[in-house]
């Protein structure tokens, strides 16, 4: 009866070790994401930490740790870490950390507040970027110590001291408090980062930590840094820019270069972001436009297709049509020149966009 009951028990321990064994190797499919791309990747992360969890299983070849990383940093203004498991079948299990969450959204909420305050009062938005970016350069001086909080938004907005992560951090943060989207950027070997925009359908980059003198100069600003385009960035930084265009790409769609201009020229609200675009317009907005305009860009929001369904105009589609209108010539004169006349468009970006 003993070698039995000692053979039942060494069975089970072998089952025991198998199943344990197994769930390290082969984790539980419906908890892999169908994410295909590192772009992907990094947003079904972002997402899930958001609801709570903070860890997520890939199977696609083409998802790298390093690429995910750099993208988790680019939409979300934290210190943080990616820790990463890989299975014999080729999963990838990746886990993402914030670290001092709470201090770190104190210090992000009094950078979007700085930001909304540097801001304030300017009409285009490369005022505004200016406005932030000489703001945070007048307030913090470059830091290192051991102190984590100088890799924080905090520490360059709460604190007055940072390296490079928290200029860009804060940066951001300062920026979305302005209603302006901008992305964190590092270089491949994750030893600096800097900020990037597209506006008007063109990359641009900001590096603040660069255009703050060391040793600190008090008000001085420099500008050498700001508005950088990609060809004159690549003269001075390496990144995985191919990854990075990817990514911009997933946040700026095409249109919202048309409503950026029609904000500088302020017929566009300036509380529109890039999220904005793919969203049904207004009949409110459009009806407004006409009347500004003094055209008719379309009767109706609402429209059918060739199937009979019916379709609502975008946002980001009712500021393209009002936008090609400003350069429609009515009595010998652009649609715009009236416009400004009437000083119901600022003539100076009006200019700088070709009118």
């Amino acid at each position: 009866m003993q070698a039995i009951d000692k053979k039942i028990l060494l069975v089970l321990l072998i089952v025991v070790a198998f199943f344990v064994v197994w769930k390290l190797k082969a984790p539980e499919q419906e908890a892999v994401s169908l994410a295909k791309t590192s772009v992907e990747a990094a947003d079904e992360l972002a997402a899930a930490y958001a609801d709570g969890r903070d860890t997520l299983l890939f199977h696609s070849p083409d998802i790298e740790e390093k690429q995910v990383y750099h993208l988790l940093q680019a939409q979300n203004p934290y210190l943080s870490t990616l820790s990463t498991a890989a299975y014999e079948n080729g999963n990838l299990s990746l886990t993402y950390e914030i670290q001092k969450k709470e201090e770190q959204d104190t210090g992000l909420d009094a950078a979007r507040a700085a930001g909304a305050e540097a801001a304030a009062g300017k009409k285009s938005i490369t005022g505004k970027l200016k406005a932030i970016h000489d703001t945070l350069i007048r307030n913090c001086v470059y830091a290192e110590d051991d102190n984590d909080r100088i890799h924080m938004a905090a520490g360059a907005v709460e604190d007055g001291r940072a390296v490079c992560a928290g200029y860009a951090r804060a940066f951001q943060a300062m920026c979305d408090g302005a209603g302006i989207d901008v992305y964190y950027v590092e270089d491949d070997d994750m030893t600096h980062a800097w900020n990037a925009i597209r506006l008007y359908g063109q990359t641009f980059f900001i590096d603040c930590t660069y255009d703050d003198p060391v040793p600190d100069q008090g008000e001085r600003v420099s500008r050498e840094y700001f508005m950088l385009t990609e060809d004159e960035m690549r003269e001075q930084r390496d990144w995985d820019e191919a990854l990075y265009d990817e990514f911009l790409d997933s946040r700026y769609p095409e249109d919202f270069a048309y409503i950026q201009r029609m904000q500088d020229l302020t017929l566009a609200s300036d509380s529109l972001r890039a999220a904005d675009t793919n969203m049904p317009a207004t009949q409110e907005e459009l009806d407004m436009l006409n009347e500004t305009l003094g055209t008719t860009l379309a009767e109706s929001v609402t429209s059918e297709d060739e199937t009979g369904t019916a379709v609502t105009m975008t946002r980001g589609e009712l500021y393209r049509r009002g936008y090609e209108a400003l350069w429609d010539e009515v009595d010998g004169r652009r649609r715009i020149e009236d416009l400004i006349d009437a000083y119901r468009v600022p003539p100076v970006p009006a200019r700088k966009m070709g009118f």
